[in-house]
């Protein structure tokens, strides 16, 4: 009876976890800068953070939205903090937006399925718990691809009606399941969108949802630049080739792939050194935007 008041109240502290995680999605990213600097915007019935770089020349060539993660697949806070300051100095006006990323609830334990149990007798193997296998991934088990596209797709629109009187062109840069995430978003609720999307190693951890980027990427209605950081992970290798090739046989006009160094490791404590990944990212996507005439 002991072992499995334990068990029960392990299975509610852990099912607790997403919901405090949340609530205190705001605090952290508040506290990592200065009072005043984090403003918020409506997403649904909840708020959600973002900080605002103004561009740093007299024209402003419109609005570039960072989309980070604290999941080390995606943009970090601090890479997004790196990248909008390059951009800004470039003439970007930037909104760097924290995304949430949201983890399935766990499912409560019973009582009858709890190994030990004085209701589980040695000739009912039928009522033991699912196994899970040594190989299986792990991840997915907590992540949701329909519930992220939902989640995504509404801070989407918050930042759209947020930004609705902003000047110029809209670019969006996001990085590994947010890249997924983005294109299916914008494949079922076209309104959002951009002029230019920056592509940085899209993957999903799951082999169905993985493949659907080849085809959202080459049919996106908007112009493209697909970066693939090298050695990011099998899932995205997976993809590289295929997605190059599939955005030309559809014939997609406005697409680039490019292979820029993985120094995901790379760091320095002082400010004026960029990581040389974040770099490259920021000097590619002028560039391509000076493809695009902008």
């Amino acid at each position: 009876m002991k072992r499995q008041t334990i068990l029960l109240l392990f299975a509610v502290i852990v099912s607790l976890l997403p919901m405090t995680a949340h609530s205190n999605f705001l605090k952290d990213v508040s506290n990592a800068y200065l009072p005043g600097e984090v403003r918020t915007i409506m997403v649904g019935e909840g708020e959600a953070p973002i900080i605002e770089i103004g561009a740093k020349t007299p024209l402003p060539l419109g609005t570039a939205i960072v989309l980070t993660e604290p999941f080390p697949s995606s943009l970090t806070l601090s890479q997004g903090n790196s990248l909008a300051d390059l951009l800004a100095e470039k003439g970007w006006n930037v909104v760097i937006s924290p995304f949430h990323l949201p983890v399935t609830p766990s499912e409560p334990i019973n009582e009858d399925t709890i190994p030990g149990s004085s209701n589980e007798g040695d000739s009912a193997p039928s009522s033991q718990p699912n196994e899970i296998h040594p190989r299986s991934n792990q991840l997915t088990q907590y992540l949701s691809f329909e519930m992220t596209v939902t989640s995504l797709t509404l801070q989407l629109s918050a930042l759209n009606n947020y930004l609705q009187d902003r000047g110029g062109y809209r670019m969006v840069i996001a990085q590994g399941m947010l890249a997924t995430t983005f294109l299916s978003a914008t494949e079922q609720q076209p309104a959002l969108d951009p002029d230019t999307f920056i592509a940085i190693s899209p993957f999903w951890p799951e082999e169905s949802t993985n493949n659907l980027v080849i085809e959202t990427m080459a049919q996106a209605n908007y112009p493209v630049l697909d970066v693939s950081l090298n050695n990011f992970n099998d899932w995205e290798s997976n993809t590289t080739l295929k997605r190059k090739i599939r955005a030309k046989n559809a014939l997609k006009l406005h697409y680039r792939q490019i292979n820029i160094p993985n120094n995901s490791l790379t760091f320095s404590i002082r400010d004026i050194h960029k990581p040389p990944q974040i770099q490259m990212v920021a000097n590619s996507a002028i560039g391509w935007t000076r493809h695009l005439g902008w």
